[in-house]
């Protein structure tokens, strides 16, 4: 694909050495190996990592650089995530294993590392939590993890109760996140991963 990335694009200032390449070269990579719409509520992830980043005073290059690759992975079929992890030496365990929608986290800090040439550790840890989260979070994590399921394109029952608690606090609409998350999968018989159980408590 050619032409500039859609709005929101907006990379903040970084410290040498944090971006890989040019901004913009990440995204144009980005654009070329995930589907459109994905790419679109990367910018729009990045974007409001950005600004709860800035909100909460966490790193906001961080931020908005793992907001942009979280998904980096999704141009991977779902069904061959799992493959592609054992292929690349990713490990996951079992209950991983037994939850494909949230493999991608895992798989994509390997490509972020490998493919796009991220190197800051804290980036990278932050995509790999976006999925499932985890005790012991930084306001880093908590700001891309929320920022996943905040950002502008995202459209559920709740949706805004999460963006206005995500002003006030990064606790707070994480726990009113994964109560409505929680909901959802009960409704459906769906599992909770270890990890996203491990946050709720830690959260409690």
């Amino acid at each position: 694909m050619s032409g500039d990335p859609p709005l929101p694009f907006d990379p903040p200032d970084a410290p040498p050495g944090l971006y890989p390449a040019p901004p913009a070269a990440l995204a144009g990579r980005l654009r070329a190996s995930v589907p459109e719409k994905r790419f679109v509520h990367s910018l729009g992830v990045a974007a409001e990592a950005r600004r709860l980043a800035a909100l909460h005073g966490a790193d906001v290059p961080r931020a908005w650089l793992a907001g942009l690759l979280h998904d980096c992975a999704k141009g991977i079929p779902k069904e061959r995530q799992a493959e592609e992890c054992d292929r690349l030496g990713v490990a996951l365990d079992p209950a991983t294993r037994a939850l494909p929608q949230v493999i991608h986290g895992f798989l994509g800090e390997r490509l972020a590392r490998t493919d796009y040439g991220v190197r800051d550790e804290a980036v990278l840890r932050a995509i790999r939590l976006h999925t499932v989260g985890g005790a012991g979070m930084t306001a880093l994590d908590k700001v891309v993890f929320l920022a996943d399921g905040t950002e502008p394109g995202r459209h559920y029952p709740g949706v805004e109760d999460v963006r206005a608690a995500a002003d006030r606090g990064l606790d707070e609409a994480i726990r009113l996140f994964l109560d409505g998350q929680f909901a959802y999968l009960a409704s459906r018989g769906g599992a909770v991963h270890p990890a996203t159980l491990l946050l709720r408590e830690e959260l409690r």
